[in-house]
């Protein structure tokens, strides 16, 4: 069930809808946000049957609408378009049943002169040939602002001039002519938009998105007791529990473990909240205002079942039994004991680390190897590691080994949150003051002045407890930068990092996911500063809203906001790059709110970018086609200067899809639109 219902992630910032609240019964307040009739109405005119050539009235977009899961936006119908150019016939498809314009085609338009070849060879002909025989759209009309849209393909490059007489030839056959707009996709349409505004309506990404109210991130059912945090309270995460459905006012940079999200602001898709509700399989969702709701205001404090949906959400009240049968089905089954090994490596650079050394230097470190491994070497900042041996003889000279042990068999600490918490600061605080052997600073500053530029220096955390298939751990460590390589910021920041290894959400998320805590490590990865950037970034390689069109999934937001944390309602930079075909071209939607208007990645680094994707994905899921659900999570840093990319991080990441179809043929050739 798991990551079926958190197949959703970050990406739908893009959804809009409108909160309603329904009428109800005595002692029960639900809240209902529609998306459209489960049920569409049978047409009319009994003529309609897998397409129609006009659509003269309401009844029949409704006996033609599809109101698909893979849609970037919630509360959204959609009717897929073919214009024939060689008699100007023009078919307006029942989409549910061909979603796909080739599957039709083949089906109803072969003609003796005019055989339908193969899908490649259509794709490629139908979207990137002038001379081609059909102009493949879509009709997308959005319910909650009541307007129409026509737009093609991401790769599409038909020009403007025959773009301009297809969008008036589908307008002259459609009973919401006056309602119409194009809405620009293609890179190349996007900069022509005030060309095209002089010959059609014009609606852009950025003009839909202004209007977001409804965005469901992850998908799924969150059962528990119901917490608000208005605007100005602070959250105490040390009373947060599991089995809370928590809404919040304002976005925390991060969030322990919890039965389901809300949150009043748009989120960051690749945000760290969201990230981890993904990996935790946890719903979640943003609604304006739900924190003044007064229909979440009457269930505070009560059990209730939160159903986060692709077009809508529904709360109403819950039961004990519920709550604890969902609660125990999300826990592992059984424990986790994390690999580590103590042996004493010297301080290896990334250059001499494998994928393999993850057993003393950690996943990030480890992962980041292997990036390295495989782009050029400016593409990964300079490194090295200080592995768990370091962070083990720290623990033990201090005595804070035995100390932990202690702790962590202490009956009241287990089972008191408030003594957890108190005991946790007061070792955290001890180890700050702890002392780091005198030959470990010296050895890291050594190595730092000999294989580092000069300048800042990041000491970032690397556990073997993070950054793994099934158990992410986005967040939940901290690093730290230093002006320079000098002793005692080497030692100071060295204490900083193991003690993020007990710090309360950390422990809170291993103990849920029964992690072994007393075998967890702490190496540190000493890395070069990289402060030049313009951008920071985060992708998916997958795309997240449909199986049947691989592709990559770029966040991107500029300097003084955060794609990874919470930064209120800023919107980052979106692309979904398609990479099918050997790349089908890339859709920008949504520009970031705080860069002006203008891209934070241009087209030329784009390409950039999917280039180091494309091998990062290969080497680490061996899956080129990008449709099996393996995809990893890669962060990146945007600069004015070459190389433009820089990656500081990858780690594994699933995406699981809704189609129930498989997207391949009898063949086992990959099927895509």
């Amino acid at each position: 069930m798991a990551l079926a219902r958190a197949r959703r992630v970050f990406g739908l910032l893009t959804l809009l809808a409108l909160a309603s609240p329904f009428g109800c019964t005595p002692g029960e307040r639900r809240i209902v946000i529609t998306g459209g009739p489960t049920k569409r109405p049978v047409p009319r005119d009994p003529k309609i049957g897998d397409y129609a050539n006009d659509i003269a009235s309401k009844d029949v977009w409704d006996a033609l609408a599809a109101t698909p899961g893979t849609q970037h936006v919630a509360r959204s119908e959609v009717v897929k378009t073919i214009f024939d150019r060689t008699d100007g016939k023009l078919y307006f498809l029942e989409s549910r049943v061909w979603p796909l314009h080739y599957d039709f085609a083949k089906r109803f338009l072969v003609k003796k002169d005019a055989p339908i070849a193969d899908q490649t060879v259509f794709n490629q002909a139908e979207y990137r040939s002038e001379d081609r025989r059909f102009v493949l759209g879509t009709l997308t009309h959005y319910v909650d602002t009541d307007r129409y849209t026509f737009d093609l393909f991401a790769s599409d490059t038909l020009s403007v001039e025959k773009l301009v007489s297809v969008f008036e030839a589908i307008r002259a056959h459609v009973f919401f002519e006056k309602e119409l707009a194009y809405r620009p996709v293609p890179p190349s349409h996007e900069q022509a938009v005030d060309r095209l505004r002089q010959s059609m309506p014009i609606l852009t990404t950025a003009e839909i998105f202004a209007g977001i109210r409804y965005q469901p991130l992850e998908i799924g059912d969150a059962y528990g007791t119901l917490r608000i945090v208005k605007r100005g309270e602070k959250l105490d995460r040390t009373t947060l529990r599991p089995w809370d459905i928590v809404v919040l006012a304002e976005q925390p940079e991060d969030i322990p473990v919890v039965s389901g999200v809300v949150t009043d602001e748009i989120q960051a898709p690749l945000g760290h909240i969201n990230v981890l509700c993904h990996n935790r399989q946890t719903p979640n969702m943003a609604l304006r205002e739900a924190s003044t709701n007064p229909d979440f205001i009457a269930l505070a404090g009560q059990l209730v079942r939160l159903s986060v949906g692709e077009q809508s959400f529904q709360i109403s009240r819950a039961t004990r039994e519920e709550v604890d049968r969902a609660l125990e089905s999300k826990r592992p089954k059984k424990g986790f004991t994390p690999i580590r090994d103590d042996r004493f490596l010297g301080l290896p650079s990334l250059d001499e680390l494998t994928k393999d050394d993850i057993r003393f230097v950690g996943a990030k470190t480890a992962q980041l190897a292997v990036v390295r491994s495989l782009l050029p070497k400016e593409k990964v900042p300079k490194g090295f590691a200080v592995p768990f041996a370091a962070y083990a003889r720290f623990l033990k000279e201090n005595g804070f080994d035995q100390r932990i042990h202690a702790m962590l068999g202490d009956r009241t600490f287990r089972e008191d949150p408030a003594v957890r918490v108190r005991e946790l600061d007061r070792l955290r605080d001890d180890m700050s003051r702890g002392k780091v052997a005198e030959e470990i600073v010296s050895g890291v500053v050594h190595r730092a002045e000999q294989m580092l530029p000069k300048g800042k220096i990041r000491l970032r955390s690397s556990t073997n407890a993070e950054d793994l298939p099934g158990f992410n751990g986005a967040g939940l460590y901290r690093s730290v930068r230093v002006d320079a390589p000098v002793a005692a910021d080497i030692a100071r920041g060295l204490r900083e990092v193991w003690a993020s290894t007990w710090l309360s959400a950390a422990y809170e998320e291993r103990e849920f996911y029964r992690i072994n805590h007393e075998t967890v490590g702490m190496a540190v990865l000493v890395q070069e500063s990289v402060d030049d950037n313009i951008g920071t970034g985060v992708a998916i390689t997958a795309n997240p809203f449909s199986q049947g069109n691989p592709g990559f999934f770029l966040n991107t937001q500029a300097n003084g906001g955060s794609v990874t944390g919470a930064k209120g309602n800023e919107i980052p930079e979106q692309i979904l790059y398609y990479t099918y075909d050997g790349g089908r071209g890339f859709e920008r939607m949504s520009r970031s709110s705080l860069n002006g208007g203008k891209n934070i990645l241009e087209d030329a680094v784009v390409e950039e970018l999917v280039r180091d994707l494309r091998k990062i994905h290969d080497a680490f899921t061996g899956d080129p086609f990008g449709a099996s659900g393996k995809a990893v999570d890669v962060e990146y840093i945007v600069r004015n200067s070459v190389p433009h990319i820089v990656i500081v991080q990858a780690r594994p990441y699933a995406v699981v899809w809704p189609e129930a179809r498989k997207w391949r043929d009898e063949n086992g050739k990959l099927v895509v639109p």
